[in-house]
Formats: structure tokens, sequence, C-alpha cells
């Protein structure tokens, strides 16, 4: 059975892989390319294979409402996609609380 983190794990992947496209438009976030946020992404992942939760938070103001991933999703062509994988990761994240 998959666990939580790795479950997380996968969905950052998924993000990463999205972002990683000559169409992603980061100008609303807070970075200043799409190669810092898979930077960043990178970075998560690690924490995330260390079983660190300390990155739950950073990764809950990333998929939050307006955060990084929505405003670039929408700017990049990807919402529904995005909203798909918010609700996953909700749900990952519900479960990892309680």
């Amino acid at each position: 059975m998959i666990g939580k983190y790795d479950e997380l794990i996968k969905i950052m992947k998924e993000v990463k892989e999205i972002i990683d496209s000559p169409n992603t438009d980061v100008t609303w976030s807070r970075y200043n390319t799409a190669e810092e946020v898979i930077k960043d992404l990178d970075s998560c992942i690690e924490q995330l294979k260390q079983k660190d939760k300390s990155v739950i938070e950073k990764l809950k103001i990333l998929f939050a409402p307006t955060g990084v991933f929505q405003e670039t999703s929408i700017d990049s062509g990807w919402s529904d996609k995005y909203l798909e994988l918010a609700n996953r990761f909700d749900e990952i994240l519900i479960d990892l609380i309680y």
C-alpha cells in the first residue's frame, strides 16, 4: 500500500511535470521563472522523502486558493488539472492531520 508521503510525492511530481513546460507563466506567482518553481518542488519532494512534516505548511500555501499553483495554472491553461491535484492534496492532508 502506498503511503501518504508517497502520494504527496506523486502529486508534487505531477505538478513539476506540468510546470516544466514551455507554456508555463509564473507572472502572478512569487517566482520569477518556472525553473525556480521546479527547484523549490525538488526541495519539497526531498523533504517528503524524509517524511519531514515541516514541508506540509509550505505545500498548503503553494496549493492554497490564489496560491502559486492556482495562479500559475490559470495563467498557463491547466486550471482543471490544478483543481484535481488540489483535491487529491487536500484528501491526503486530512488523512495526515487526523
